[in-house]
């Protein structure tokens, strides 16, 4: 159900983007996603494939949100009309809170679509088992959930999810090609809901300003910013207008506010963020989103496993036999995951240690000393295992090393990132274009523009372009 809403919001988005980077290649800026990118905007199979992202976390939140009411006005207010008013006072609020800065269709749907058929089918499914219910059986199918989860939760902090990538998707073959999946098809989703702040690249027009010199002195600034400014019949993001001595900003053919020039002229980057702020007609539904993919989507993939080892179990040994040893393998593979995610997880080191964990067989030492030499911004090459760990290393090492290299001082290491840009992981070439743009070598450009154009990928396209911007390259008509 929520694919079905997913998929063509996803779809739509990609048209919209489609239309904007095809205007600001056609009026000679640098477009992000790039021409080997821009073609899958018109698939729908792309947007089938980024409409899981939704469907995996507000999808998965929305229904089990749904399936608690559901239970809890069957059990716990046993189907009184006033626990049905609650729930639907629940219910308006978060359709209130979705829209509250502006209406969204499809962020709607998936509340008004989704969570009343999933309450009612829990609601009745719940009272028809009233009446047969087998309460051990019923438990056992969720009593690993809450033990897991406060397992799980002891290893939650700041690493957590980067150790979570080294040790379960960079140490593998299946690892990588999920993470490489992932960067390839959730930025599609990403792009639905972003504030204009959090775009790459942002369109403008600029109308109805007498003054000719002011109209430049806009330009800059909004090429400063990142908004190109395209032709007046096309469709931007921002449509600047002069009224007197104040410009009025547009967004979706309504006026957003009005300020004074000069203080736009003085301040555009805060001018810019008070109108993406006040654009955001997402950020409810972000939020939620996210919200949803730290506690719906584990969630969800522990029910999907449970039912992949009941209903085989059920047709073999019976229900409540099969739902014990669903639950018992479902627990025991989640502490299985969780021992190997910990016992692989990279400690903290004492900074005296560094050399010696650098030098060390064991994978998870050297990215620990390495993960501490970016902490720490110390220069790698200072140390001796340095040419060593330039060598055939894992993914999870050469990561670790183009992070560290971002506060190398030695000038012999741009060559180095720049090796790196070839890089077979996606993850290494997106970090490496970080670290150069943080080094802040002008002469890295002209590589970096030549990567724009030979990427394959939406991910490193967008790093690279933030890479160009951190050295200090500005938007132009031949880029």
């Amino acid at each position: 159900m929520a694919q079905s809403i997913a998929a063509p919001q996803v779809y739509l988005s990609n048209l919209g983007l489609f239309e904007t980077v095809n205007a600001v290649a056609s009026a000679g800026y640098l477009a992000i996603p790039g021409k080997h990118v821009m073609g899958s905007l018109l698939d729908f199979g792309t947007a089938i494939w980024g409409g899981f992202f939704f469907t995996f976390t507000i999808g998965a939140g929305v229904t089990l949100g749904a399936m608690a009411a559901g239970w809890l006005w069957t059990r716990l207010f046993l189907r009184q009309k006033s626990g049905l008013v609650f729930w639907g006072f629940i219910w308006a609020a978060f359709l209130f809170m979705v829209n509250s800065n502006g209406f969204g269709l499809i962020p709607t749907l998936y509340f008004v679509i989704i969570a009343p058929v999933i309450f009612a089918l829990t609601a009745l499914r719940e009272s028809r088992q009233l009446k047969t219910e087998n309460r051990f059986r019923r438990w056992i199918h969720i009593a690993p959930l809450p033990l897991l989860a406060v397992l799980w939760f002891t290893q939650f902090d700041n690493a957590m999810f980067l150790d979570l990538r080294d040790n379960l998707l960079l140490s593998n073959d299946y690892g990588r090609k999920f993470s490489n999946f992932y960067y390839t098809y959730t930025l599609y989703p990403a792009e639905v809901f972003k504030a204009q702040s959090q775009k790459t690249i942002k369109t403008a027009s600029i109308e109805n300003v007498q003054s000719r010199s002011l109209k430049p002195q806009i330009s800059r600034e909004l090429l400063a910013n990142d908004y190109l400014p395209l032709s007046e019949t096309a469709q931007v993001d921002l449509v600047i207008r002069q009224n007197k001595d104040q410009l009025v900003f547009q967004a979706d053919d309504r006026q957003v506010f009005q300020t004074p020039t000069r203080q736009f002229l003085n301040d555009a980057p805060g001018v810019l963020r008070r109108f993406s702020e006040a654009c955001d007609r997402h950020a409810i539904f972000r939020q939620l989103t996210f919200l949803s993919l730290l506690i719906g989507f584990p969630i969800t993939l522990y029910l999907i496993a449970h039912a992949a080892l009941y209903y085989p179990g059920y047709l073999v040994m019976g229900r409540r036999p099969a739902a014990l040893t669903a639950s018992i393998l479902c627990f025991l593979i989640g502490c299985l995951v969780l021992f190997y995610f910990q016992s692989n997880r990279s400690r903290s080191i004492d900074s005296r240690n560094i050399a010696e964990s650098l030098a060390s067989e064991y994978w998870q030492a050297r990215v620990a000393a390495l993960k501490l030499i970016a902490q720490k911004k110390l220069d790698i090459a200072d140390y001796k295992s340095y040419p060593v760990i330039k060598g055939d290393r894992l993914s999870q090492e050469r990561y670790w090393l183009v992070e560290a290299l971002a506060y190398s001082r030695q000038p012999e290491n741009m060559a180095v990132l720049l090796e790196y840009l070839k890089d077979p992981n996606l993850n290494v070439r997106a970090t490496a274009l970080y670290s150069i743009g943080r080094l802040g070598n002008p002469r890295a450009i002209q590589p970096i523009l030549s990567s724009v154009a030979n990427s394959q990928s939406w991910y490193e396209q967008m790093y690279a372009y933030k890479a160009l911007r951190s050295l200090g390259w500005k938007q132009t008509k031949s880029h």
